[in-house]
């Protein structure tokens, strides 16, 4: 039964990997993906790792209400820029820049965005990389855009970057509790320590899902985002 999980891990690694070249056209070592049981847990074994006491995180404003609250869990200072409606809510790269200190240790993206459905351009994650502090992108609404956008993964951007996404919600699985980040190869063995001691892994038959969804669910996708609301 072991080795069975074993091998489902391994194959929804690499059903992963695979949907990430699909997508973006990166290609990532399967190694480099870490399931977890949601998304939530993924984002707080990147900030645990990540954050010291002391240490300040960038995110634009509006933003997902629980992003300072798993910084501040961890002892980081949650510091928000404001975006406006009358731009698009995009990100302004030199009010990030002016905001570093030398306790800044991460910048948070979401693009799309939760709550503003806000696209940000392949140049403003590139500039967000160059920044410095480690780039930290949650791209599970990818796949939920509308008019032609397009979708920049940090992954194209900066090979230090953490992804974090899951099933959730491009394929409607949100009570599954089956998400992942993918991670630089240095931070893998930190990251699968604290896994495999708060949370052990996700339920064997929710990865058999998420094989599935991959499979099969992508095709649903155009149905969903055509559905009245």
């Amino acid at each position: 039964q072991q080795r069975d999980l074993q091998q489902t891990i391994q194959s929804l690694r690499e059903a992963i990997a695979r949907d990430e070249e699909r997508r973006f056209g990166v290609a990532i070592d399967p190694e480099r993906v870490l399931v977890t049981s949601g998304t939530s847990p993924a984002m707080l074994l990147t900030f645990s790792l990540l954050i010291e006491p002391g240490d300040e995180v960038l995110l634009a404003a509006p933003h997902y209400p629980c992003y300072p609250n798993f910084i501040r869990y961890c002892g980081g200072v949650p510091v928000a820029i404001p975006t406006r409606a009358q731009d698009g809510f995009a990100i302004d790269t030199e009010a990030f820049a002016s905001a570093l200190t030398p306790r800044t240790r991460a910048i948070v993206v979401c693009s799309p965005a939760n709550p503003t459905g806000a696209v940000q351009s392949a140049q403003t994650l590139q500039r967000l990389a160059e920044l410095g502090p480690t780039l930290v992108s949650d791209e599970i609404y990818d796949g939920l855009v509308y008019d032609g956008a397009r979708v920049t993964s940090a992954l194209q951007v900066s090979d230090e970057a953490f992804v974090l996404d899951g099933f959730s919600k491009r394929y409607a699985m949100t009570g599954f509790r089956l998400g992942y980040v993918i991670a630089p190869p240095w931070a893998l063995r930190p990251l699968q320590i604290m896994q495999q001691n708060f949370f052990i892994s996700a339920s064997r038959f929710v990865q058999q899902a998420g094989l599935a969804a991959l499979a099969h669910g992508i095709a649903e996708v155009p149905a969903a985002l055509a559905a009245p609301a």
